[in-house]
Order: structure tokens, then C-alpha cells, then sequence
């Protein structure tokens, strides 16, 4: 319907657009938390074998989280990476419902 204001959007656009921004930052806070670790893990390593912030594989990452735990083991950071992932991944599934790519 066009009214006089414009196009009316409905709700599942709306949704669908709040839900990608909160995957977005999701995934950018997640980033952000594995980025920090490995500047801690790095912090104990010596020159010759620091880990590259380039590249996030997934045999990488649970280097990264094992070695996180291990070496921190009452830091936090890995379970805010953790939350955030999630977050991100269940705003992403939200996108998909709203654009009927599933459900």
C-alpha cells in the first residue's frame, strides 16, 4: 500500500533488517574477541612462533581457543567470542525465516 508518506514496510522486513544488523554485529564483536586473544596468546609466545591474526581457519580457531584457555584459564574472552558467534548465528537463521529462504 503507498500512501501519501511513502511504502509501508511490514514486519517481517523490518525484522529482517534489524536481525542482519544484529548478525553483523555479532560477527564483528566475535571477531573482535579472537583478534584480542591472539594478542594474549602471542604476548607468551616468543618472537619465532607468534600466530597470525591473518586468516581464521577452523583447525586455527580451536588452536586459538585451547590455547587461550590454557594459558588464561579465568579469562573470558573466549566465551564472549563464543556468545557473540551464537548471537550472530541465530540472528542469521532469523534473516533466513524472513526471507523465506527457510521455514
Amino acid at each position: 500500500m503507498v500512501g501519501a508518506e511513502g511504502v509501508q514496510m511490514n514486519v517481517r522486513v523490518i525484522v529482517g533488517i534489524i536481525s542482519f544488523c544484529v548478525a553483523l554485529t555479532g560477527v564483528f564483536l566475535a571477531n573482535t574477541f579472537v583478534t584480542q586473544m591472539i594478542g594474549e596468546i602471542n604476548r607468551k609466545r616468543p618472537e619465532g612462533a607468534l600466530v597470525s591474526y591473518f586468516g581464521f581457519t577452523f583447525p586455527k580457531m580451536l588452536r586459538v581457543f585451547n590455547e587461550y584457555r590454557a594459558s588464561y584459564p579465568t579469562g573470558s574472552l573466549h566465551m564472549y567470542a563464543s556468545v557473540s558467534f551464537a548471537v550472530a548465528m541465530a540472528a542469521l537463521l532469523s534473516v533466513a525465516v524472513c526471507l523465506h529462504i527457510i521455514g
